[in-house]
């Protein structure tokens, strides 16, 4: 395996100081110990050689301090780097759920564009009517046509609270209005129990169906009705 260069320059200059070092012990050693090579010529070369190495010394600090500060600036640069790869891997994240999010959405807007359709076909001609379940004994065929038009507008209100045009006050006002409408609000009474128990857990559409029996409750309390 290859050694970074960075490594490498470091590697040499610890194996060449510690040669210089040693080389310096060894001859200061050699001219201390041996009485035979201790002379004023041999004290002059000494004095001489240990100017030479405290010289060698200084040159090699601060080669070192500098190959320590591009190590540094080398550490600090791939550290930015990973910084902004570990950026642009969260903004893909981000868009890729934005994505996803995106063609949910309109998976289920064709769902429901698709479910219009087939509500309009039925209130447009009486005997598709008659291939959708009815509201109950006591709803005559005219009511049962306007409770479909009803769900398409309580529909409508849904797919706009799902794409988010639609805060949860904003629409628990709207309904709050529409349901001053007579036939609008006993459409509602008629249908929130079976509604309750086709979306009995979280997501938008439970959220919204409890935002609907808000409005619902408070219409019924302000024109002083009961359920």
């Amino acid at each position: 395996m290859a050694i970074p260069s960075g490594r490498r320059e470091t590697y040499l200059l610890v194996v060449t100081t510690l040669v210089s070092c040693l080389g310096s012990y060894a001859l200061t050693w050699a001219l201390t110990s041996f009485p035979a090579i201790q002379s004023t010529s041999m004290g002059n070369a000494g004095q001489a050689y240990g100017a030479a190495a405290a010289t060698t010394s200084v040159v090699v600090l601060v080669y070192l301090a500098r190959t320590f500060r591009h190590q540094s600036e080398e550490a600090h640069l791939h550290r930015q780097v990973m910084e902004a790869q570990v950026s642009e891997l969260g903004l893909q994240r981000e868009t890729t759920q934005d994505q996803h999010k995106t063609v949910q959405r309109s998976a289920e807007a064709a769902v429901r564009g698709q479910h219009v359709k087939l509500l309009e076909m039925a209130i447009n001609d009486p005997l598709l009517m008659g291939c959708w379940p009815d509201y109950g004994p006591d709803v005559s065929p005219e009511r049962s046509k306007q409770y479909m038009y009803c769900n398409l507008v309580v529909s409508h209100h849904y797919m706009c609270y799902q794409l988010g045009y639609s805060t949860d006050d904003e629409v628990e006002a709207s309904l709050h209005h529409l349901f001053g409408n007579e036939i609008l609000r006993s459409f509602w009474g008629t249908t929130r129990t079976p509604r309750g128990r086709t979306a009995p857990y979280g997501g938008p559409m439970r959220k919204f169906y409890d935002l609907a029996d808000l409005a619902y409750a408070r219409r019924l309390a302000d024109d002083g009705l009961t359920a």
